[in-house]
């Protein structure tokens, strides 16, 4: 079993992470999906399904274009998840008519049902910012991705793309992060 986003939510995660990280001004449905990698036509539809999601606003005009709905702080990727997929909560028994002794409940209810729970719970802590701000600190190698990431580089190649990030900053803006030697700190 995978637990997995389903393709409609990456792509709406994408563009609506692209939203974020673009100011909160308007962004044309084409422009989204060229930066994201979504297919336009496919992209159109989850925008659409977001919008009646109250997630994202549009406004149809040469100067118009999509918009969060409200700050990327105040939306939780438990809405984004509900609002393209419809509720997390299981609306069938996870055994999917076990045995028939099983009237009210099957015997795998309460482990699944405390499985959903912690994801959803996860979900619901985690904002569209936090998300972007990972986004962005991976992009610039400022943060290395988790050991159990699916990506394929080893921890040495992260390293690596670390140690290489931090010598592209600017001089200055190293030894604002070094410790002061006269203050010992």
């Amino acid at each position: 079993m995978k637990l997995l986003p389903t393709r409609r939510t990456d792509y709406g995660i994408r563009a609506l992470l692209y939203l974020a990280e673009h100011g909160g001004g308007r962004s044309k449905a084409a422009e989204i999906a060229e930066a994201m990698d979504i297919p336009q036509g496919f992209l159109h539809q989850v925008l659409q399904e977001l919008q009646r999601a109250r997630l994202v606003t549009s406004r149809p005009s040469r100067h118009g274009g999509y918009a969060l709905a409200r700050p990327a702080e105040e939306i939780s990727i438990l809405e984004i998840v509900e609002g393209l997929e419809g509720p997390l909560e299981p609306e069938e028994c996870a055994l999917r008519g076990g045995p028939c002794h099983w009237d009210d409940v099957c015997a795998l209810h309460w482990v699944w049902s405390s499985a959903t729970q912690a994801l959803t719970g996860q979900l619901a802590s985690a904002t569209l910012a936090q998300v972007a701000a990972d986004d962005l600190a991976l992009a610039a190698g400022e943060k290395l991705p988790p050991a159990d990431a699916h990506r394929g580089r080893t921890r040495k190649e992260q390293e690596e793309q670390r140690r290489a990030a931090a010598a592209a900053r600017p001089k200055r803006a190293r030894a604002a992060e070094a410790p002061s030697r006269a203050t010992g700190v």
